[in-house]
């Protein structure tokens, strides 16, 4: 609705972005390398952050780059669930007949991930979303999936993503042989002003304009309203974009930010 007023190809703050245009910050560009030092080693990675921190871009980064003919990686994502639907799922993934049972489904998916590894030769990634659902009579059963055989071999690499709650329920005693287990942790931090000033000219570039739409103020009133997670600045700028076509302003002051905070906040 306002990308003819000011002259964009396309909408700016869309979330529709292939990997080449994801915007990378040093602390996205660490996560990364961390994440593929966890997939090499087949090791257990906590990654942590509040919703619209980034979490999501970076899995989409990680799995954008992975070779197919090398790692089989498995995404699940419903995780208010009892260990039996949990198996049921991830037997379901990995393209097995799911057990009613909970001790034959996690025996087959077990049998799986060895298949996979020593006759496919594959390393198997399994990505965990919205791990902070997950039950604690779950979670105490994870270490079994990453090594369950005499050898002491790690058999699969195993990534928990969730918010920074699931921090907090790793400490519980019971899970301890889970936390200590666990090699690669990361906790996303918020943009600064500057970062958000630079993802802001980021995300305008990608949509074809090159040049300032957003005053200093309105940049300030951005991060202050966003808190600097990328999905809220994502959703005041587009809607304070909106604003200033609406009135006819080539560049988005304070008052089109508190005018789409107020529009978010109906």
């Amino acid at each position: 609705m306002y990308a003819p007023f000011f002259g964009f190809n396309r909408v700016p703050f869309d979330r529709h972005l292939s990997p080449d245009q994801l915007f990378r910050t040093p602390a996205l560009d660490e996560l990364h390398t961390r994440l593929e030092y966890l997939v090499k080693t087949r090791s257990l990675g906590l990654l942590t952050g509040e919703p619209g921190s980034g979490k999501s871009t970076a899995l989409r980064r990680l799995r954008d780059s992975l070779h197919p003919e090398k790692v089989r990686a498995v995404y699940l994502h419903d995780t208010a669930v009892n260990p039996a639907d949990f198996f049921r799922q991830l037997a379901l993934e990995l393209g097995l007949e799911p057990h009613w049972s909970r001790a034959l489904g996690f025996r087959s998916v077990q049998q799986e991930i060895v298949r996979l590894v020593k006759e496919r030769h594959l390393t198997v990634l399994l990505v965990v979303d919205e791990a902070h659902h997950l039950r604690p009579d779950l979670l105490a059963l994870l270490p079994l999936l990453t090594n369950f055989d005499w050898d002491g071999q790690d058999r699969l690499a195993l990534l928990l993503a969730g918010q920074s709650g699931l921090r907090n329920k790793l400490r519980l005693a019971h899970l301890e042989p889970l936390a200590q287990r666990i090699s690669v942790r990361y906790a996303l931090p918020r943009l600064d002003r500057d970062t958000t000033r630079l993802y802001l000219e980021h995300r305008l570039r990608l949509a074809g304009v090159d040049r300032p739409l957003f005053s200093d103020p309105a940049v300030e009133a951005l991060f202050s309203g966003s808190g600097g997670l990328m999905r809220h600045i994502d959703a005041l700028a587009h809607h304070a974009l909106a604003a200033a076509a609406i009135r006819h302003s080539r560049i988005v002051d304070p008052d089109h930010v508190l005018s789409a905070a107020e529009e978010l906040r109906q």
